[in-house]
């Protein structure tokens, strides 16, 4: 995407990162000139979520400037530097931030979770399938020290479904009702989870509670091994609803708790 004025004067290399101050990294110079730089990108910021939206049949961008200044999350915007003779180009964006979640896994059980997530995602039409798109992802797994399957992802189309499974091997997606979806390795294996949680003991009746330990990935679980809180649990109903299992349902369903957040 090609804008009237230089990009590459603007944005100084191949991907850039931009928050919350919407200043472009490196910057220098007085009021006047940091105003236009600001405009300036959240001019990009705009198109670009204007191009993904439509890309992807939504009604109205997800990405904004105006959002981007009110939160935490990081967009990374990748330039083409020798397109639009020489001023560059803007062809990609992917923006990422952490969001407070309840998902399931396969078997109905719910965490509460603080996950890095992928909120928005676009190469531009014309740029697609020429390993850019891989590039920008790569570029920021390795700035935010992640691996693809520890991120949950926001309303992912069939091409992002599809990108992930070419390139990182995630396939099966567990979807969740809040329209976010996961893979197997989101969730920490048995063994993982004994090494990310701290037992504690109380004196209340119940006797003694494990509290809640984040993981890399922001996940939570809660475990009670102890007295009536150890005994096997039936599954979860709301799980097997979710995932479309067929097993029988016990009449007697215990709440899940499971509160639905959404971006």
């Amino acid at each position: 995407m090609e804008f009237k004025f230089s990009v590459n004067e603007l944005f100084k290399n191949p991907i850039v990162e931009i928050n919350h101050n919407l200043i472009p990294p490196g910057f220098s110079g007085d009021r006047r000139a940091l105003w236009d730089s600001v405009n300036k990108v959240s001019e990009v910021i705009n198109a670009m979520g204007e191009a993904s939206a439509k890309a992807q049949g939504l009604s109205k961008p997800i990405t904004t400037a105006d959002r981007l200044r009110n939160s935490e999350h990081r967009l990374y915007i990748l330039l083409d530097q020798q397109a639009n003779n020489g001023k560059g180009a803007v062809t990609g964006m992917l923006k990422t931030g952490a969001k407070g979640l309840y998902v399931f896994d396969r078997d109905g059980q719910h965490y509460q979770v603080s996950p890095p997530c992928v909120l928005d995602f676009y190469v531009h039409d014309s740029r697609q399938r020429t390993g850019l798109g891989k590039q920008l992802f790569e570029h920021m797994l390795q700035k935010e020290g992640i691996e693809p399957v520890k991120m949950a992802i926001d309303r992912p189309s069939e091409k992002l479904l599809g990108f992930l499974n070419k390139h990182y091997g995630l396939h099966s997606p567990v979807k969740q009702m809040n329209n976010y979806v996961v893979y197997d390795g989101f969730f920490s294996k048995a063994s993982d989870s004994n090494q990310h949680q701290e037992v504690e003991r109380d004196q209340s009746p119940a006797g003694t509670r494990a509290l809640k330990k984040d993981s890399a990935n922001g996940l939570q679980t809660s475990s009670s091994p102890y007295g009536r809180y150890g005994a096997p649990r039936p599954p979860c109903s709301m799980g097997q609803i979710i995932h479309n299992q067929t097993s029988t349902i016990n009449k007697q369903q215990e709440p899940s708790g499971a509160q639905i957040a959404s971006q």
